[in-house]
C-alpha cells in the first residue's frame, strides 16, 4: 500500500524516519493503479439517444458525453491533476474503454468512445463557487443496448451520473507547505497549484497533495458513487458545493503488478 498521510507533518516525518529521500516516495506512487474518484456525467451537449435525433429507437444506441475527471480539485488520494494531465496518453492511446465498475474485460464493455478529450470549463458550471475555470476530461460514448441492457436502460433513464477513470501515473510530484530549507521545491509546487484548486481547503487541512502533470489512461467507467461531489448539468450555474463536507470514502489502492503489465502494454 502507497502510505496515507494525516497532513504534512506526518508526511515529513514519514520520509526523515525511514531515511527515505522523497524520490523513493513518487516511485512508490507511479508504481500504483489509480481507479480515481468519480465526478458527475454532466450533459456537454451529446448527451442525447440517437432516436431524439431521428433515428430509429429500434436501433439501442446512445450517445452520451461524459466527465471522466475533473482537473485541479484535489480528491481522496490526495492528488491534484494539472494542465493537461491525459493529453499525450490520449493521443497515443486509440483503446480507451467504456467500461463499468473498472472490471477490465469485454463483459464489462457499456459504450464505444467516438471522441475522449480535455476541455475547459467553469468552476460555476461544475457548481464550485470559485472564479475562473478549470479542465475537465471528456468522452462521447456510443452506448449500446447489446453490451449491457440494465446499464443502457439506466444511461437512458438518466440514472447514471457518476464516473471514474483507471489509469497510472507518469509524472507526478509532490507539494508540501513546509518552511523547511530541504522542502524548497516541494513548497515551490504548493505556492504554485494550490491557487489553481477549487477546495484549497481540503489541502490545507492536509498541508500536502501530490501534483499529477501526466498519467496514462486506460478506461473511463460508470460506477455506483464516488467521492467527488462536482455534479450537475452543463451551462447552468449551481449552488456552491460545501467543501468542508466532502466525502472521503476511497483508500489508495494497492499495486496491482498483474493489472499493470496485462492491461498496459499497448501504451
Amino acid at each position: 500500500m502507497i502510505p496515507e498521510f494525516k497532513d504534512n507533518k506526518e508526511l515529513i516525518a514519514h520520509l526523515r524516519a525511514n531515511k527515505a529521500n522523497k524520490a523513493e516516495l513518487v516511485a512508490m506512487k507511479k508504481k500504483a493503479i489509480k481507479l480515481c474518484d468519480g465526478v458527475g456525467g454532466i450533459n456537454l451537449g451529446g448527451g442525447i439517444s440517437k432516436a431524439e435525433k431521428g433515428a430509429s429507437s429500434e436501433d439501442g444506441v446512445l450517445i452520451k458525453t461524459i466527465i471522466g475527471n475533473t482537473y485541479n480539485w484535489m480528491d481522496s488520494h490526495g492528488d491534484v491533476h494539472v494542465g493537461n494531465t491525459f493529453k499525450k496518453s490520449i493521443g497515443e492511446n486509440k483503446n480507451i474503454f467504456h467500461l463499468h465498475d473498472h472490471e477490465f474485460k469485454i463483459t464489462a464493455k457499456v459504450g464505444d468512445f467516438t471522441s475522449v478529450e480535455e476541455r475547459p470549463i467553469s468552476w460555476r458550471e461544475l457548481g464550485v463557487n470559485k472564479e475562473g475555470s478549470t479542465t475537465v476530461l471528456v468522452g462521447t460514448s456510443e452506448i449500446r443496448r447489446d453490451y449491457n441492457s440494465q446499464i443502457y436502460n439506466e444511461y437512458k433513464a438518466n440514472k447514471i451520473n457518476q464516473h471514474s477513470v483507471g489509469m497510472y501515473y507518469v509524472k507526478i510530484d509532490l507539494a508540501i507547505n513546509s518552511n523547511e530549507s530541504e522542502d524548497a521545491k516541494e513548497k515551490g509546487n504548493w505556492d504554485t497549484y494550490l491557487p489553481l484548486l477549487g477546495n484549497p481547503e481540503r489541502a490545507e487541512e492536509k498541508g500536502y497533495f501530490w501534483v499529477v502533470k501526466e498519467a496514462k489512461l486506460s478506461e473511463i467507467s460508470a460506477v455506483l458513487l464516488g467521492s467527488n461531489e462536482l455534479t450537475g448539468m452543463y451551462g447552468k450555474e449551481k449552488e456552491p458545493l460545501d467543501n468542508t463536507q466532502e466525502k472521503d470514502t476511497q483508500e489508495e489502492p494497492s499495486i496491482n503488478y498483474k493489472y499493470l503489465i496485462d492491461n498496459f502494454k499497448q501504451l
